[in-house]
């Protein structure tokens, strides 16, 4: 028979992990409550609950405006930075993009990290799609990123090889009414 504890000590799952790499950044007052688990250093679109606090949940579509989850790691017990993500419930913190300026890593990542490479979120996967520009979702997403370096040195990363982005454009992609 199973039991939380004996998951908890035998599962093992990579999380997200990245870093923010612009001098100043906006962040979204208050941070948001997490709808469901996140994981760090991904999309997230902003939603309010019935009593109007500010809640985020995973990017589910890629012409809505994304924000970035970047919240501060809180680790106990000898654990690794890849196993932590932000819980359900949790308050976080918020990124604001802003075009041609913020910057960031994240290891959420798929596809070869040459710099001068588009990416845009893969809703699905959860993870920044890197490809040359011609992906059929890239011209449809509000978010779109350039790969401007990445990292290998798995010492400096803590075990995860990481990917930075510059912000190209976040703008939601509005159809005009009929």
């Amino acid at each position: 028979m199973a039991t939380q504890y004996l998951r908890s000590l035998t599962k093992q799952e990579k999380r997200g992990v990245g870093n923010l790499n612009s001098l100043k950044i906006k962040t979204v007052a208050h941070g948001a409550i997490a709808e469901e688990d996140a994981d760090n250093f991904t999309l997230v679109e902003l939603n309010f609950n019935s009593e109007g606090e500010r809640t985020f949940k995973p990017l589910s579509d890629v012409s809505k405006q994304a924000y970035l989850l970047a919240a501060p790691e809180r680790r106990y017990g000898g654990e690794s930075i890849g196993e932590f993500f932000v819980g359900e419930g949790e308050r976080a913190r918020i990124v604001v993009l802003e075009d041609n300026y913020t910057r960031f890593e994240t290891s959420e990542f798929t596809g070869d990290p040459s710099n001068g490479k588009f990416a845009h979120f893969d809703v699905t996967e959860k993870k920044f799609k890197i490809h040359d520009g011609t992906d059929s979702d890239y011209a449809g997403a509000a978010a779109k990123f350039l790969v401007v370096s990445s990292e290998e040195d798995m010492d400096y990363t803590l075990g995860q090889p990481l990917v930075r982005f510059e912000v190209i454009s976040n703008s939601p992609v509005v159809t005009p009414a009929p």
